[in-house]
Formats: structure tokens, C-alpha cells, sequence
């Protein structure tokens, strides 16, 4: 039989929809692809459960269907407390330790499907899982205490770690109220799907600011030789490059990165360059990295380290020296002077 359409399929496909256009545009906009493997994991998740409480329902003859949806959902506290972690430690890649959780939730449909066979110990055992990821964040919680004094991360970056926090022990209860069988499944199904779509919509437009941003390109004024109006329209896809995709954060990136990008050979990209910014490539994108990254030292306490690694040096002497070059102090320095 046909199971007809309701307010639940609605807001799965709601989610659903959301889910994948942040997907993408996680996708297009990443400036370092270690800024982005775990907000895309833990998307892909939340996307794949609202895909199952919107195609679960209809394939009721799928024998493994409901485990494979209760299983995704139990799995998105521990995809979202590594994604927690992250956000925390300014962007740097979660350490070993916290990679670690994600066995938790596997662990629980083991055990919960694979031994007992019953939904409901599987539900029980992943509420369980979530909680121990949460209990990790408390136990590393000095981070989120500094990012609570500081002036300038407290109404974005420490209120979304909060808010995430909330909405991953709120979709844990429910599911407890659940099995304890205080709530009904209709209802159970209609709160998760609420709770995951405020994830989404506070990622879209929160957590996407997180990471440094691009600067706006200074230009410089344009060399006596003019440029064509193609060399213009490949200024314009240069710039969207640089301010929008951020390639100058890939440590290794070249000008023949570049030339491959636009389909033109490296001689033109260093004339255009040259005769649209004044300056050559190397310098350009030191420039922006120096840039980005006195946004860090100003609004984080994130080690040096951590910074030449997020704006795209391939090392810290390097960071050091280029950073000297432009701003004629050490990163330590020009810090000291901010928060002085």
C-alpha cells in the first residue's frame, strides 16, 4: 500500500534538501580541504537521515531499512562532536583521540542489532555512545572556556558550539523518551527531523564564517602596458579563485596550479598578474596568507603552528619569515601588540 504523504515526509525532505545544498557549497567554497572532511562527514550524515525517515517508511519490505535509519541517527552525535571539537580548536584537525569516537556509534549497532537483534537496544547503546562523545568534549572543555572570554568569537563561534551541543542532547533524550516509550515514534520521528534541520540552518549561516575569510584583493595600480578584455575576464576568475575558493591556503599550490585552472599557459598568468596586481604570483598569495592570518592572531589563541598550517604555509619557519617580510614584526609580535 502507498503510505501517503505527511508533515514528517515534509520536513525530511526539508532537511533533506538543505542538507545537500550545504554539501555543495562546503564543497565549492573549501579553502583547505582539512577544513572540510569533517563538516562534510557530518552532513552527509544528517543527509542520509533524512533520506531514510522520508524512503524507510515506503520500503517497509527493506529488512534492514529501519536499522540502517535508528543506526544513522545515533551516528550524528558523534559526527557532530568531532565537528564540535574542530570548531573549538579554531579549524585545526581533530586529533587522534577524537577520531577515535566515531567508534562508539559503530560499536552500539554491534552490539544493539548485531548480538540482540532489538531496535530498542540499539537505540539505548547510541544514546549511550553520544553521550560518552559529549563527555569527551567536557573532558577537553578548557577550549570552550577560552573561547567564552573572547571578545571576539563569543556571539559566533563559541554560541554555535553551544547551540550544536544543545540540539545533539535534546535529539539524544528524545530518542531515550523513545525507547522508555514516553513518546510516540510519529512524534519521536517529527522532533529529530526539527532538531536536525536547525543544525543545518545553523550551519549555513554560522559555521561557514568560522574559518579565516578571504580578504578582499588590494589592487594595485595597473602597469603601463593595459590588458585585453580577456585578460580581464581571466582577472575576474582569478579573483574568484582567490577570494572565494581560497586555492592560496593549499600549502603546495603553484603558479602551474593556476595555469591549469584557467587553461592558459604560465607565461600569461604571470603577465596578467603582473599588469592587473603590480606584484607576482608568490607575492600575492603571501600577502593574502599573511592576511588571513592576522585575522587568527587577533581573535584566537591558536598556536603558531596552527595558523601557518590553516592559511596555507607549508612550515612554521616559513610562516615566520614571510610573515616578517610583509609586516616587518614576528607573528608573536604583531600578536602581543593586538591584545596588548
Amino acid at each position: 500500500m502507498t503510505k501517503v504523504f505527511n508533515f514528517a515526509d515534509v520536513l525530511a525532505l526539508m532537511g533533506l534538501v538543505q542538507s545537500v545544498y550545504l554539501i555543495v557549497y562546503i564543497l565549492f567554497r573549501a579553502g583547505h580541504v582539512r577544513n572540510v572532511v569533517v563538516p562534510f562527514m557530518c552532513f552527509v550524515i544528517l543527509a542520509l537521515s533524512f533520506t531514510a525517515d522520508f524512503g524507510v517508511p515506503r520500503f517497509q519490505e527493506w529488512k534492514h531499512g529501519e536499522l540502517i535509519r535508528n543506526f544513522l541517527w545515533i551516528s550524528l552525535p558523534a559526527f557532530s562532536a568531532l565537528l564540535i571539537g574542530q570548531v573549538a580548536d579554531f579549524g585545526r584537525f581533530p586529533t587522534r583521540a577524537y577520531w577515535m569516537t566515531l567508534l562508539l556509534p559503530i560499536f552500539a549497532g554491534v552490539v544493539g542489532y548485531g548480538l540482540f537483534h532489538r531496535q530498542d537496544v540499539l537505540m539505548t547503546l547510541g544514546s549511550i555512545s553520544g553521550c560518552l562523545c559529549f563527555l569527551a568534549l567536557w573532558v577537553g572543555r578548557r577550549a570552550f572556556a577560552e573561547l567564552r572570554d573572547d571578545k571576539h568569537t563569543k556571539n559566533e563561534r563559541y554560541w554555535l558550539i553551544i547551540s550544536f551541543v544543545v540540539m545533539n542532547l535534546l535529539i539524544i533524550f528524545s530518542t531515550l523518551l523513545n525507547v522508555s516509550g514516553y513518546i510516540a515514534d510519529a512524534d519521536f520521528i517529527l522532533v529529530r527531523d526539527v532538531l536536525g534541520i536547525g543544525m543545518v540552518y545553523l550551519a549555513s549561516t554560522s559555521l561557514l564564517r568560522i574559518y579565516p575569510q578571504s580578504v578582499k584583493l588590494v589592487e594595485k595600480v595597473k602597469s603601463e602596458k593595459s590588458l585585453s578584455k580577456q585578460d580581464e575576464d581571466i582577472v575576474i576568475r582569478i579573483k574568484d579563485l582567490l577570494e572565494l575558493d581560497k586555492v592560496y591556503q593549499e600549502a603546495n599550490f603553484s603558479r602551474a596550479d593556476l595555469a591549469r585552472e584557467l587553461n592558459i599557459s604560465e607565461a600569461n598568468v604571470s603577465r596578467i598578474i603582473s599588469g592587473h596586481f603590480g606584484k607576482s604570483l608568490p607575492q600575492l598569495i603571501n600577502e593574502l596568507r599573511v592576511r588571513d592570518s592576522l585575522q587568527l592572531l587577533q581573535q584566537t589563541d591558536a598556536g603558531m603552528l596552527v595558523i601557518a598550517e590553516q592559511v596555507g604555509f607549508a612550515s612554521l619557519p616559513t610562516f615566520n619569515r614571510v610573515f616578517k617580510d610583509v609586516m616587518s614584526i614576528s607573528p608573536s609580535e604583531y600578536r602581543q601588540q593586538k591584545k596588548a
